[in-house]
């Protein structure tokens, strides 16, 4: 089995391959800086990768994609290049949920464990797990909520990490922080969660498949403070995935 994992989501993208068992093996990541988290770059560093490792693109059987939330760019990017891969060579899709993935960048032992994003314009994303043995149970999230009522949710211990840190320090000081190290996303993450969601048959539909935002863009949030209602040609409310 063969699975291609995409990760632009966050501060660095990149990408990984897996094969093998379970767990699967790990045969190649690719990490990109922030303004390299195009197609163009991406789809380059794929076939490279591929090349790399003698794959033939016929033979992919999956293809995982963090969904978010993180970076409206990005989430689009990587869902409309799954997308693209999955018709292209007739793989499954499967979603890895951003902040789940993050939480692997944990040490063996630390629970629960607070993942935040910075929310640019309001917030944090954030998602809180507890250790389950080798896994994570999510207990809170993913949300868009502010440094102090988050604080007030943490049980006492928990660990932090995340791009969100730099702008919570203040409101979460009573908590442990992960070094700067821990706070992005890895490709080879999403594709070790990826593979579980493989080997458990939950597929996304290509037609369906949206990023997880929870948020609306902020040309919609322009729009409605103009013009006092919602944009015409989309919906009020959250934007959530519609395949999960």
């Amino acid at each position: 089995m063969h699975l291609l994992a995409i990760e632009t989501s966050g501060y660095r993208g990149g990408i990984a391959l897996a094969e093998g068992g379970d767990p699967p093996d790990l045969v190649d990541e690719v990490l990109l800086d922030e303004d390299l988290r195009h197609a163009r770059d991406l789809a380059p560093a794929i076939q490279a990768a591929f090349d790399r490792a003698g794959w033939s693109p016929r033979a992919l059987d999956a293809v995982a994609v963090s969904i978010g939330p993180g970076s409206f760019t990005g989430l689009r990017i990587a869902v409309v290049l799954a997308k693209f891969v999955a018709w292209d060579t007739r793989a499954r899709i499967v979603t890895v949920p951003s902040l789940r993935a993050m939480a692997e960048n944990a040490p063996a032992g630390a629970s629960p464990v607070a993942c935040i994003r910075d929310a640019k314009r309001r917030g944090l994303y954030a998602s809180v797990f507890r250790r389950r043995g080798d896994d994570f149970e999510e207990t809170f999230g993913p949300a868009l909520i502010q440094p102090a009522d988050l604080a007030e949710r943490l049980p006492p211990g928990t660990l932090v990490l995340g791009r969100g840190v730099p702008k919570s320090r203040e409101a979460l000081a009573g908590f442990a922080m992960a070094p700067e190290e821990a706070w992005d996303v890895r490709p080879s993450a999403v594709a070790r969660l990826g593979w579980r969601a493989y080997r458990d048959g939950a597929f996304a539909d290509p037609l369906r498949l949206e990023p997880l935002y929870l948020r609306r863009p902020e040309a919609e949030e322009i729009w409605e403070r103009r013009h006092g209602v919602p944009r015409p040609d989309k919906p009020a409310g959250p934007h959530k995935p519609n395949d999960r």
